[in-house]
């Protein structure tokens, strides 16, 4: 039955899909999203000095769908493919325009989507579903859909259903990112991959612009993980340490910042595409059912679309 009102909680690349995807079959949708833009960790931070992409750095394909929809956002003018000239690569990389939170617009667009909302609360009741924010009502629902990660799916739907308690299976890899512009100077490469347990796990050239260098660092997933709690002055600084040791030339910062991915990499799946209530009301998506790629994020949202077009949004499915 169409027009069945559908929540989805997150608005990164699974949200996103999921919220397109059930628009178009006919569902009322609304998604909401804690920060104040979509893409999760398809994350671009504006700044005075330029622009960092620092979640995901580009999408690459190894399957025909998700291959035909980052061609079809190329087409949209949302990504561009994407060579790093120090990189010998078969695979086809794709980056979002003009950042990689620019993917997920064209997904959204005319999608309900609320933003700086966290829901704190899932409420059964009856035939529906209640959303809360601290106490305040966000709205009744048919269904709902949490594509957060999943600990804090786990968190929102484990008192649901206890369809939802193998959620805390799921581990992921926190980091720790660094966004610093210097005075422009030659450094290389543009992208280069470091080690889990270094302080400097990956690092890429941001961008170059008014005689300005942008580079961001993400911070081994090890040593992420040991100084997790830092206090983010304290963590940038170690970080930005350990960049000026390995690029002398780099100089001081005109501008630093530091961001705590706490569920940044899924180390450990749930191994299914997505996990659903008995009574086909409460979903799980995301990343954590199928592994760390933005693509796992992709085939998760799409194996629960195709299972909510059947089974609920169909026209004799009730």
């Amino acid at each position: 039955m169409t027009g069945q009102n559908i929540a989805i909680i997150g608005a990164g690349l699974a949200g996103s899909v999921l919220a397109r995807t059930l628009h178009d079959a006919g569902a009322q949708v609304t998604v909401f999203e804690k920060s104040g833009g979509a893409g999760g960790r398809l994350a671009t931070r504006r700044t005075d000095h330029g622009a960092f992409n620092h979640g995901a750095q580009y999408l690459s394909a190894k399957h025909a769908a998700f291959r035909a929809m980052l061609t079809g956002l190329a087409r949209a003018d949302a990504a561009e493919v994407w060579t790093p000239p120090d990189q010998d690569r078969d695979a086809v990389w794709h980056v979002g325009k003009p950042g990689m939170s620019g993917v997920v617009k064209p997904l959204l667009k005319d999608i309900n989507v609320v933003s700086r909302t966290r829901v704190t609360a899932i409420i059964k009741d009856e035939t529906k579903a209640l959303l809360n924010a601290d106490g305040a009502s966000l709205g009744q629902f048919d269904h709902v859909i949490v594509t957060a990660p999943t600990p804090q799916a786990y968190h929102l739907l484990s008192p649901v259903d206890p369809v939802f308690q193998s959620l805390a299976s799921v581990r992921y890899a926190p980091n720790w990112t660094l966004m610093g512009v210097f005075a422009d100077t030659e450094i290389a490469p543009e992208f280069a991959r470091g080690t889990p347990a270094e302080i400097i796990g990956w690092q890429a050239v941001a961008f170059r612009a008014a005689g300005n260098l942008g580079i961001v660092v993400q911070a081994g997933a090890e040593w992420s993980r040991d100084h997790l709690e830092l206090e983010k002055d304290d963590a940038g600084a170690r970080i930005l340490a350990a960049l000026q040791n390995r690029h002398p030339s780099l100089g001081e910062p005109l501008h630093v910042d530091a961001h705590r991915w706490r569920y940044a990499l899924v180390e450990r799946p749930l191994g299914t595409p997505f996990l659903g209530s008995r009574c086909n009301t409460f979903f799980a998506s995301g990343d954590g059912m199928l592994g760390g790629r933005a693509e796992s994020a992709f085939e998760s949202a799409r194996a629960l679309a195709d299972h909510l077009k059947s089974a609920v949004l169909a026209p004799n499915s009730r």
